[in-house]
């Protein structure tokens, strides 16, 4: 009889040892994976962000020599392809990035309208405004990329920890 409580305890242990190493597992390729989407958002986000202050510095310039530009010379096709892809990105992993996107969202708009005002007249006021809002443009998305960063940062576990725990203290080391 202690034979068998004795394999039984081995096969319990066994058990208990493979599931704990199947989870601890499934939880790193989770991070991995949730790092991996991370990075290809910001690297996109970066990308994008890029090719919309060339598209806008190219526009200002053009309209600074009179001539409309030309939206197939500007790349403006892969900036939509690259948005596209960063809203599923963001639809798919990070819900909670919505409202900074709203507003980078809203800081794009605003630099098409300025952009607009200033091929409408080209005056120094029109042109100090474009500069302030391609300025606001460019801190929309650092504050997007900041976002993504602070998104994956605080995952899920951390984000509820945090809420019950409350913020972490530091800890007073005795001198």
């Amino acid at each position: 009889m202690s034979m068998a409580v004795e394999m039984l305890a081995i096969v319990a242990c066994a058990t208990a040892a493979g599931a704990t190493c199947f989870l601890m597992l499934e939880r790193r390729e989770a991070r991995q994976f949730a790092a991996s989407k991370a990075e290809e958002l910001y690297t996109l986000i970066e990308t994008f962000d890029q090719g919309l202050i060339a598209f806008f510095e190219q526009s200002c310039a053009m309209a600074a020599k009179r001539r409309l530009y030309q939206p197939a010379d500007s790349g403006l096709a892969e900036l939509m392809r690259d948005s596209a892809k960063a809203r599923m990105l963001i639809s798919f992993y990070f819900p909670t990035l919505w409202p900074t996107v709203r507003r980078a969202d809203a800081a794009v708009a605003a630099t098409v309208a300025a952009l607009q005002r200033y091929y409408a007249e080209p005056t120094h006021a029109s042109a100090l405004h474009l500069e302030t809002v391609m300025s606001d443009l460019r801190e929309a998305m650092e504050t997007l990329k900041h976002a993504v960063v602070t998104a994956h940062r605080d995952g899920p576990a951390r984000r509820i920890r945090r809420r019950l725990l409350g913020p972490s203290r530091p800890v007073a080391v005795a001198a």
